[in-house]
């Protein structure tokens, strides 16, 4: 097949192009405008397509002879209201480009920021709510941005009859981004590890890459919502410890139980609110609803995507933290 790429030079992009060569895929991956390299390579078989998704160059071309797309591109930095703009205006670019062509079939990459972390009383599922609208602008810009990316992908694949998979991963990590922020808090030579008995929602680069490989392979099912989360199995203590030992990094781990914690949250936005009035902005840390969602503890099962696309991770635990600890280059 023919699969074109977006955010295909991203932490996970570069992964999932490798995981689609390695399956004999056609990769085309589209990149900004002015990279005179290939990122993958001087010999590299994946064809770049130069266009941004947010400029006014006509995306159409992109998609002759495409089978598939696998949209990773967002914008995962700056403002919220720039997060917002840059992840939808360039995602509706796409989707008006697509509908203009003859490729009726997309992964979309979504992620679990988009669910209610409150709604679940033991486990976070596919069939957890999403975040309601009158709460989602509390939350970060991610989580919003990557909230109204899936309303209109899935809006927009409905009117068209695509065929639609939304993968929606857990905290991904790997070569060159070795820790998890969701484990803990960095404070100078300290680490506040949130919960240290909580299960993480993890899911290893590579193996993440080669659900995304798999979906894009999928052809019989018209919509589908999958989580990836390789295990659920691994604490956060354990997690920090062995990125302590992997990284030989001289902190100090100090356990913080997530009720304290999640109490002062609360706290702290009343005080806010007094302070400052109900559009008070306050830090990750210090928002009862982006606490929640970075730091509780809950179970996340991975049923649904071994079932539907036969996925199970390509490598345990162990070896995860060893390649994450190892040269970027041999692992990219």
């Amino acid at each position: 097949m023919k699969i074109l790429v977006t955010g295909a030079t991203g932490f996970l992009g570069r992964h999932v192009v490798r995981a689609l060569l390695k399956r004999n895929h056609q990769v085309r991956a589209l990149v900004r405008p002015g990279t005179a390299e290939s990122p993958f390579g001087g010999d590299s078989p994946v064809e770049l397509f130069c266009s941004d998704l947010r400029g006014s160059a006509d995306l159409l071309p992109a998609f002759d002879g495409v089978d598939v797309v696998i949209h990773l591109a967002a914008v995962v930095c700056g403002s919220d209201d720039a997060q917002l703009a840059g992840t939808v205006a360039g995602t509706e670019r796409l989707l008006e480009a697509m509908s203009r062509s003859t490729t009726r079939r997309l992964v979309l990459a979504s992620t679990l920021s988009v669910y209610d972390w409150s709604a679940p009383w033991f486990s976070l599922t596919e069939d957890t709510p999403l975040e309601s609208r009158a709460r989602l602008y509390r939350r970060d810009g991610y989580a919003i941005s990557k909230t109204w990316q899936e309303r209109i992908v899935r809006r927009v694949a409905e009117s068209q009859s695509w065929n639609l998979i939304v993968l929606r991963p857990g905290f991904i990590w790997g070569p060159g981004r070795a820790w998890c922020i969701s484990a803990g808090i960095d404070l100078g030579r300290f680490r506040l590890i949130n919960g240290p008995l909580r299960r993480l929602p993890l899911t290893h680069v590579n193996n993440c890459a080669e659900a995304f490989a798999l979906a894009a392979e999928k052809t019989e099912t018209q919509t589908s919502t999958l989580n990836v989360i390789d295990t659920e199995e691994v604490r956060a203590w354990r997690f920090a410890t062995d990125h302590q030992k992997a990284s030989r990094e001289k902190r100090s781990l100090i356990p913080v139980p997530y009720h304290l914690w999640i109490c002062i949250t609360y706290l702290a936005a009343m005080t806010g609110r007094v302070l400052f009035g109900i559009n008070c902005r306050l830090p990750t840390v210090l928002n009862p609803l982006r606490y929640r969602a970075m730091f509780r503890g809950l179970r996340f099962p991975n049923h649904r995507i071994s079932e539907q696309l036969c996925w199970k991770p390509g490598l345990d635990y162990e070896a995860c933290v060893k390649q994450s600890h190892g040269s970027e280059k041999n692992c990219v």
